[in-house]
């Protein structure tokens, strides 16, 4: 990081916790309490039973947008009660009701694989409650993009083309992947929009110790069809482990179970050629987003360990790549 780049980030964390200060007094709670928690593109603090979440840039309009999304989710969801939403000195600012849990991305590691494929189930059951949400209530309160995905096909293959111009992909593997996207956007006209969390994974869940209670964040959310957030629970199953890593036989074992178990889940809507078209260009895209993000930041000589590569090759060069498990079974 460059000094005018760390100064730049410090001013932003300057500002969002002025903006937090005023908001936590707002509501009748020390900041001086609060915890700073997670987040990229919002920042949050947890304190005196409220979470105070501010946009990370000035001009966002994600957060009050979600505020009102979620008054039509359905119960089910576990959003968590919203106390409030505004704008104070040019950025936005949320805040809902403190739920007494863990995020489930920092509890996965103590889970036994037991409760492991228990969470996925729970997750997916939430996020399944998402998607039945009527999407003309939705639709005006959606995001009009989710940013991770393109728009249309020459902004697809822009990203793919730009890849393969660094290096990174090779002209096979460019040409592959593109055709993954043409088939993707070939099927999209014909699929049903429903509303998708738009950023779907443990990480924006919430685990009380026994199951998971809420599924938060939803500032990506998006009319789209269901593979978009299908997408995310293969994902969580099919992802190759890191370069290095070896396994012990019981975690071979516990990931097999959590493989059957979401490709019990993914069936259902995996039941045509056209299915599979899409979960794979939902899959390309967001991998093809990742990789460029992480190929903007210092240290790209490793790009072949990053786990965007490690996905997208494999798909370039097998059929189904490391969703071929999961794929295979259901053929």
């Amino acid at each position: 990081m460059t000094p005018a780049a760390g100064g730049d980030a410090g001013r932003r964390e300057e500002e969002t916790r002025a903006v937090a200060a005023e908001v936590f007094q707002r509501f009748g709670t020390a900041f001086a309490d609060a915890c700073r928690a997670g987040g990229r593109t919002n920042v949050t603090w947890i304190g005196g039973g409220v979470v105070v979440r501010v946009a990370g840039t000035p001009g966002a309009t994600d957060l009050r947008r979600e505020a009102a999304l979620a008054a039509v989710l359905p119960p089910q969801a576990g959003y968590p009660r919203v106390l409030g939403s505004g704008t104070t000195r040019g950025r936005e600012w949320m805040v809902t009701a403190e739920i007494p849990a863990e995020n489930l991305d920092d509890a996965w590691a103590s889970l036994d694989w037991d409760r492991r494929i228990e969470a996925v189930r729970q997750l997916w059951a939430r996020a399944r409650a998402v998607h039945g949400t009527d999407p003309a209530a939705a639709a005006p309160l959606a995001r009009p993009r989710n940013p991770f995905y393109a728009q249309h096909p020459g902004e697809a293959a822009a990203g793919l083309a730009r890849l393969h111009a660094a290096g990174v992909l090779t002209r096979a593997e460019h040409d592959r992947l593109g055709t993954l996207l043409d088939r993707f956007w070939a099927a999209l006209p014909d699929a049903a929009r429903v509303l998708n969390h738009g950023d779907f994974s443990p990480v924006n869940a919430l685990w009380d110790g026994s199951r998971v209670v809420s599924l938060l964040d939803f500032e990506f959310a998006v009319l789209a069809p269901v593979h978009l957030d299908l997408n995310e629970l293969v994902k969580i199953a099919f992802t190759p482990v890191e370069p290095g890593v070896t396994l012990t036989e019981g975690d071979a074992k516990g990931r097999r179970r959590l493989q059957e178990a979401v490709t019990g889940l993914a069936g259902p809507f995996l039941r045509t050629p056209a299915d599979i078209d899409l979960l794979l260009g939902h899959a390309v895209q967001l991998e093809t987003w990742g990789l460029e993000r992480e190929w903007a930041k210092p240290g790209r000589e490793g790009f072949r360990d990053w786990e965007p590569y490690r996905l997208l090759t494999a798909w370039a060069h097998t059929d189904g790549g490391h969703y071929a498990p999961l794929l295979g079974a259901l053929r």
